[in-house]
């Protein structure tokens, strides 16, 4: 009857400008000598000038290492490199600045620096014994949450599949989310990133480990990317949309951390892997297919997300009040140009089904909170549905 709910987050500092505090807070880690990870497009859009500043007012010893890789999300030899960069240089803190596969890189390079062994020797829960050096978390995209997560996503080469480091050892000490980092975001990531932070509140909300606590942070969440994730993609200097996707992203980063997505993730893993699609882009083209999958299991709860994203509910009939939120999720797709379907995609073989689905099954840190407890052949089933 009455829940346990552990809830886990670092320090955080959210607001306007906020980049300008970076320096304070990395000399209250006991910063001296600081390995910041960024990636080009943070270089060029001035971001990382605006960081060095503040780490120098500061006196902060800062080197720079500037990620380049072919992939949507980095490799795992892109994370052994950067740790063995901090390693070499015996950095006491590490910063990360830029997208959520930047801030997942930081993260682990940092974890293997206090830990033995490679990246997919970690892939699954908890598998991280020490927690790495102190790490800051700065993201100029609003969505993957990564600045509050205990979660790192990387290719695995070898099987070509998206892969999970999940470990509390993971979660940043301190988070940095300012609004005005993201106003440079071009409308695709902006929307892309948008529907990332949606579905990390709302699949957490359906599944299984949800708390009163993450249920509410969750619909606040939805409702606030719902009503501003439109205005950011059209018109990135639009402050106050910025603001609040900034928000709804930072508190389904939360629900993420403390509640844990399932299906449309697991799902995701083998199509992203095998396309080299974008996270958030390959979410978006699953994301019908596997709620209405799921409907049947979580009807009383899609009401509310209806009713979070504005839908109007009462006096419906309550199989019909849950399918308006499937409605409203595809207006939502449709209206920031984001894919409702594999085809979508220019994804058409229907003949990988079987291999996606058995690969996605595999995936039961995340399929154990699923409200609908699934085979391969129902997998199959949601992904015939996706195309």
């Amino acid at each position: 009857m009455f829940q346990t709910i552990p809830f886990n987050t670092p320090s955080i500092l959210f607001g306007m400008d906020t980049m300008h505090q970076l320096g304070k807070q990395a000399k209250k880690l006991g910063a001296g000598r600081t390995l910041l990870v960024t990636g080009p497009n943070v270089k060029e859009a001035g971001i990382l000038d605006r960081a060095l500043s503040s780490l120098k007012a500061e006196s902060v010893d800062v080197e720079v290492n500037i990620q380049g890789r072919d992939t949507p999300e980095p490799a795992t030899s892109v994370v052994e490199d950067t740790a063995e960069v901090a390693r070499k240089g015996k950095f006491e803190v590490i910063i990360g600045l830029g997208g959520g596969s930047i801030l997942d890189v930081a993260k682990m390079a940092s974890a293997l620096v206090t830990n033995p062994g490679k990246t997919k020797d970690y892939f699954g829960p908890e598998k991280v014994p020490h927690r790495g050096k102190p790490t800051i978390i700065i993201p100029t995209t609003s969505g993957t949450g990564a600045e509050v997560t205990q979660h790192a996503i990387f290719l695995d080469r070898e099987v070509n599949v998206k892969k999970a480091v999940a470990s509390s050892a993971l979660l940043p000490n301190v988070a940095i989310i300012d609004p005005m980092l993201t106003v440079s975001c071009p409308p695709r990531v902006t929307a892309s990133a948008g529907i990332d932070a949606y579905i990390h509140a709302a699949e957490p909300f359906l599944s299984k480990n949800a708390n009163p606590i993450t249920d509410a942070l969750a619909l606040h969440a939805v409702s606030m990317i719902t009503r501003w994730l439109g205005p950011a993609f059209a018109d990135g200097n639009n402050l106050e949309a910025r603001y609040y996707m900034a928000m709804g992203s930072l508190m389904a980063g939360m629900v993420l951390s403390n509640s844990g997505t399932s299906l449309v993730h697991a799902m995701a893993y083998p199509v992203g892997g095998e396309y080299h699609t974008s996270h958030g882009i390959t979410l978006s083209a699953l994301l019908l297919g596997c709620f209405e999958g799921i409907l049947m299991a979580k009807q009383e709860k899609m009401i509310l997300l209806a009713k979070a994203m504005g839908e109007p509910v009462d006096g419906l009939a309550p199989r019909e009040a849950a399918l308006r939120a499937l409605d409203a999720i595809r207006h939502l797709l449709q209206s920031v140009d984001l894919p409702v379907s594999l085809r979508d995609l220019d994804i058409t073989d229907k003949t990988k089904i079987p291999r996606w689905a058995i690969e996605a099954h595999k995936e039961q840190r995340l399929l154990s909170r699923s409200p609908r407890v699934l085979s391969v052949k129902d997998i199959e089933r949601i992904y015939e549905r996706a195309f």
